[in-house]
């Protein structure tokens, strides 16, 4: 993939892309909250649809960016120190780790909103701030292909004219460790937006199979694949037919070399 550049917008921070972000036609790409579990793959196709000609622009959440303001505060801080600690006494090395971060949060008022708000109404200020970034763009058409929670955000926003297609990797239907939320899947029986969600048949999130327990709208369609959250290390067919399928999806031309041997995605219309 070619090299990326920056540009700022005011409460957005550094906005990394490829391409002109003032082209007519535009991709958002918003990756899941565990950025350190960023998936090769996904990023292999953003690369793709970018040799197709289009501009690429990546957002974080907040809470993405909270989560990386942490991270690098405390590696700075007692990194090492603590690595070594969790070695020999795991469960003291986690709870020295969470109080030198609440320590670092508590110098950052502006992150405070991190710790105080409920995480689903996260996703509703994330996809606040996603329109409010699309204010500043003269693109005519937005395409959104995102990751886990991503797709939450972009779903929720997805009822903005702009935003022409969604295409979600994993789409997170429910927390493996949570109680169902309605807030993750409500919004999505009433989306009007073409949405391609891509999900993992051992998808600890949900599966295609677990997709139909919702209502969803006609207008989603579930590709179900082999593996799990990550969209890690899939066989080259595999790759392929999904590659296949979002190029399809978004009215562009099919890659020949990939997908000439890749079998034809299968996909499952899940709407009611």
């Amino acid at each position: 993939m070619p090299i990326s550049h920056f540009f700022a917008r005011p409460g957005i921070g550094p906005v990394r892309h490829l391409g002109s972000p003032e082209a007519d036609t535009l991709l958002i790409v918003m990756g899941r909250n565990n950025y350190r579990r960023a998936s090769s793959m996904i990023d292999r196709i953003i690369g793709v649809i970018h040799d197709r000609g289009i501009p690429v622009c990546w957002l974080e959440t907040r809470t993405t960016r909270t989560f990386k303001l942490l991270d690098r505060r405390f590696e700075a801080l007692a990194g090492p120190q603590v690595r070594a600690l969790r070695r020999r006494w795991p469960a003291l090395g986690w709870i020295v780790e969470r109080l030198i971060k609440s320590m670092i949060l508590l110098t950052r008022p502006d992150r405070w909103d991190y710790a105080l708000r409920p995480r689903r109404r996260a996703n509703v200020v994330a996809a606040r701030d996603l329109r409010d970034f699309l204010d500043g763009l003269p693109a005519k058409r937005i395409w959104c292909l995102t990751h886990s929670a991503g797709g939450i955000v972009t779903s929720l926003a997805g009822a903005d004219p702009r935003i022409t297609r969604l295409v979600c990797f994993g789409y997170p239907f429910r927390h493996p460790l949570q109680d169902e939320d309605p807030a993750r899947t409500d919004h999505l029986a009433r989306l009007d937006t073409p949405f391609l969600i891509i999900q993992g048949d051992q998808d600890p999130y949900g599966t295609a199979v677990d997709a139909g327990r919702y209502a969803l709208s006609g207008t989603i369609r579930i590709l179900p694949v082999p593996g799990g959250h990550d969209y890690a290390d899939l066989p080259d067919q595999d790759e392929a037919a999904i590659l296949s399928a979002i190029l399809a999806f978004l009215d562009l031309a099919p890659d020949m070399a990939a997908g000439a041997s890749a079998a034809p995605p299968r996909v499952v219309a899940v709407g009611c």
